[in-house]
């Protein structure tokens, strides 16, 4: 069945109202992205700031699901330890079904840990990626 205008319309203002801003929906002959630009992205992630000494930042699930450190589609992960990202950067997905939501990076800095498996299944707020804040 395809998916109609006015779904596509009623999505994008959950999302919205939700604070997500990506979701992907696939089935058999159709799929469907939408993106939904809320400026800041970072608003939307949680961050835990780690009380030891070096002042981690941690990106978390802000969905319970599963986690995919690469997208589907691509052999790369969004982010390997050492690498230097920005903040708003994707810095893996939480799968819900047919469904992808981008975690992203509170901050700038360097990729210091992956820290759940790709595959593994999260919960809201679940450390996801440790990562080492630029001074």
């Amino acid at each position: 069945m395809p998916i109609e205008l006015t779904d596509i319309a009623r999505l994008a203002q959950i999302l919205e109202r939700s604070g997500v801003d990506t979701i992907e929906i696939e089935e058999p002959g159709q799929s469907l992205k939408l993106v939904v630009d809320t400026d800041p992205r970072m608003a939307a992630s949680p961050t835990l700031i780690v009380p030891d000494a070096d002042h981690s930042v941690i990106a978390k699930a802000d969905i319970a699901g599963h986690f995919l450190a690469a997208h589907p589609w691509r052999d790369q992960p969004f982010v390997v330890p050492g690498q230097r990202i920005e903040a708003g950067e994707i810095v893996g997905l939480v799968k819900i079904g047919l469904l992808y939501s981008p975690i992203v990076a509170p901050a700038a800095g360097t990729v210091d840990a992956v820290i759940v498996e790709p595959g593994a299944t999260v919960g809201y707020a679940t450390p996801i990626v440790r990562i080492r804040p630029i001074n």
